[in-house]
């Protein structure tokens, strides 16, 4: 029973296997919408519209760099009687990506990578703040072609305690 269940499996894989187009490496262009989220010490509770892009490019079919840029701008009224006076507006940074297809089309990927937030001052005469900051994601993504492709994506800036969430298009050259 065992041998025909990998029997069947290894059939189904089969015409993935030899149906799948042939990878090519290049530069890509992306761009997301969704929602930033935080809590932390710089931002009162709340939720933030949130758009982004990325320039990169992929080497292998399961590893890739990009160059992103995040808008966060939460606008917060909080601190001005207590200590919350910064909120995060947005980060630019560098992430690695690896990539694991699941079929054919649908493929999982993680991304870690490093940047800088800027924090704004909600306060007349208070100066604003960078903070270097560390970011992880997960994602899944849906391939149309070798060019096109769209995702969904969860990712955390580690030090502003920023959720990020994201749905958006790519296009490989």
């Amino acid at each position: 029973m065992r041998r025909f269940i990998l029997a069947l499996a290894a059939l189904a894989a089969a015409p993935a296997i030899t149906t799948a187009a042939p990878f090519e490496p290049g530069v890509y262009l992306a761009v997301d919408t969704g929602g930033a989220s935080s809590s932390s010490k710089y931002a009162a509770d709340g939720d933030d519209l949130s758009f982004g892009g990325k320039v990169g490019y992929q080497y292998t079919r399961n590893f890739g760099f990009d160059v992103y840029a995040r808008s966060l701008s939460f606008i917060s009224n909080s601190g001005v009687f207590s200590e919350r006076g910064l909120y995060p507006d947005q980060t630019v940074g560098i992430a690695a990506q690896g990539t694991m297809p699941v079929s054919e089309r649908f493929s999982l990927f993680g991304r870690a990578g490093i940047g800088r937030t800027s924090l704004k001052g909600n306060r007349s005469g208070m100066s604003d703040k960078e903070e270097t900051d560390g970011l992880v994601g997960v994602g899944v993504s849906y391939q149309f072609n070798r060019q096109w492709s769209i995702n969904v994506e969860g990712s955390y800036l580690t030090k502003t305690e920023v959720k990020m969430y994201s749905f958006g298009g790519r296009f490989q050259f």
